[in-house]
C-alpha cells in the first residue's frame, strides 16, 4: 500500500482497563426484547449548541466564546499546549489534561451518572470503547464540523476521527549500528529474546490485543508465511490461528511488560547499554532521541508488518455547559493549525488536507506499507473480542 494522506488514519483503536470493560460489556448487554426492543427505545440523536443547519464557523465561534471554561482529555502530553493555542486565539480558557484511554473512559461515565460534567471534550484513544461504552450509551457524542466534513473519508466521520497513533518496533542503534537485528515478528518469540522484549502490558495497552485481534481475522495468512519463512517448517498450531500462536509464544518468552510507553522507549534506547531489548513504541517517543540521548532506531523490513496504526475519537460530553465552545475544539484540532504539535510526533490528521510530517524523528513515512491498518468495520468485532483475547494474554504470560 502506498501512503495517501486520506490512508492516513484507517486504523481500529485501543480500548479500557478490563475493570471497566466488565462494567461496560454489562451495561451495554442487549435487552431480552432483543434488536426489535432496542430499535424501539432508541434515543434521539442529541443536539449540542447551535444547530447544523445554517452552519457557519463564524456563528459557531460567536456562540463558543460566550461559554467556558473548559477541559479537554487526551493521552498525549502535548494537549497541555494545544489547549494553551486554543485559549489564546479564541479566549476561551481551556485547561489540557493528559490521561491514559481507560481513566479518561472511567471520568465519562462516572461524571454522566453524577450528572456533574467536568471534562467537556475526550480525544480517546480506543475508538471501540468510545463507540459501544460512550455513544451508544448516550454518555458522550461525536460530531462532525460540517465545513471541514469534505476533507474527511466516510470512516473518519463516524465516529469522528480525529488522529491516528503508531506503534512500532524500536532497537537500539548503540548496540546494532547495521540496523534492527530482527526482521521478522517469530524471532521475537526465540530463545534469543526471551526476557528482551519490552511492551506496555497489554492488558492495559489493549491496542494491542486489537492489533492481535485484526490479524488473525484478516491476515492471518502473512503470519502464517512469517512463520514458515522464520522456522523453515509447516505452520502447526493447536490455536485458532497464527496470529493466537504468535501471541502466546511472545506472552510466554517472558516479555518486560511496563506501565507506559516511555518505560518502553526508556528500556529499548537509553544509552550505555550492555543487554539488548526490543522495544514496541509509539512514534512520538523517537523525540527522546533528541530530548534524552536515547538512540532508538525505527524497524524495517519487519516480515509481516513493522507496526500497527490505531485510531483516536474525538467526543463531546452529552451534558456540557459549553457545547459550542466544545465544538469549537474539535474544529481546531482538525486544523493544521491546532493539529501542529502532534505531526512532529509522526502522527495524522483525519482531515486529508493537513500533510504528515516529512521531518519527524521516527522516520514512519519511509515504512508506511509495512504498518498493519484495520478497517473501521473492526471495531465491533475489536470490541467484542477483547475480553477473550485478555485472558488469552494473562493465561499464556503466567503459564
Amino acid at each position: 500500500m502506498t501512503f495517501t494522506k486520506r490512508s492516513s488514519v484507517r486504523a481500529a483503536a485501543a480500548l479500557t482497563s478490563m475493570a471497566l470493560l466488565s462494567v461496560g460489556l454489562m451495561a451495554c448487554a442487549p435487552s431480552s426484547g432483543g434488536a426489535q426492543a432496542e430499535e424501539d427505545t432508541a434515543k434521539p440523536e442529541v443536539e449540542l449548541g447551535i444547530s447544523d443547519d445554517g452552519y457557519t464557523l463564524d456563528k459557531l465561534i460567536k456562540a463558543a466564546q460566550k461559554e467556558g471554561p473548559l477541559v479537554v482529555s487526551d493521552s498525549t502530553g502535548k494537549i497541555t499546549d494545544i489547549a494553551d493555542a486554543f485559549t489564546a486565539k479564541y479566549g476561551i480558557q481551556t485547561t489540557g489534561v493528559k490521561q491514559k484511554a481507560g481513566e479518561a473512559t472511567e471520568i465519562a461515565i462516572r461524571e454522566a451518572e453524577a450528572d456533574n460534567i467536568q471534562t467537556d471534550v475526550f480525544i480517546l484513544a480506543d475508538a471501540p470503547v468510545g463507540e459501544r461504552e460512550l455513544i451508544e450509551r448516550d454518555i458522550a457524542t461525536a460530531w462532525t464540523p460540517p465545513d471541514l466534513a469534505d476533507s474527511l473519508d466516510t470512516e473518519y466521520k463516524d465516529p469522528l476521527v480525529v488522529a491516528t497513533d503508531v506503534m512500532v518496533w524500536a532497537y537500539n542503534t548503540e548496540l546494532y549500528p547495521d540496523g534492527c537485528p530482527v526482521d521478522n515478528l517469530w524471532a521475537l518469540t526465540d530463545e534469543d529474546w526471551t526476557g528482551h522484549v519490552v511492551m506496555e502490558d497489554p492488558t492495559l495497552k489493549t491496542a494491542i490485543l486489537y492489533w492481535i485481534n485484526e490479524m488473525a481475522a484478516n491476515h492471518d495468512d502473512v503470519m502464517k508465511d512469517a512463520y514458515e519463512d522464520y522456522f523453515g517448517e509447516k505452520f502447526a498450531s493447536d490455536e485458532d490461528s497464527a496470529s493466537a500462536e504468535f501471541l502466546k509464544r511472545l506472552a510466554q518468552n517472558q516479555p518486560l511488560l511496563v506501565k507506559s510507553g516511555s518505560d518502553s522507549a526508556e528500556s529499548a534506547g537509553a544509552p550505555g547499554q550492555s543487554e539488548a531489548f526490543m522495544g514496541l513504541v509509539s512514534t512520538a517517543k523517537f523525540r527522546e532521541n533528541a530530548d534524552s540521548g536515547y538512540k532508538m532506531g525505527l524497524c524495517k523490513d519487519v516480515a509481516p508488518y513493522s507496526g500497527f496504526a490505531y485510531t483516536k475519537l474525538g467526543l463531546i460530553a452529552n451534558g456540557t455547559k459549553s457545547p459550542n465552545a466544545a465544538k469549537l475544539f474539535l474544529h481546531y484540532i482538525l486544523t493544521e493549525e491546532g493539529f501542529a504539535p502532534q505531526l512532529e510526533d509522526g502522527k495524522f490528521s483525519s482531515n486529508s488536507d493537513i500533510e504528515p510530517a516529512t521531518d519527524e524523528p521516527s522516520g514512519i513515512l519511509d515504512i508506511w506499507d509495512q504498518i498493519s491498518i484495520a478497517e473501521r468495520d473492526m471495531l465491533d468485532k475489536d470490541y467484542d473480542s477483547l475480553p477473550e483475547w485478555n485472558d488469552f494474554w494473562i493465561a499464556a504470560n503466567h503459564s
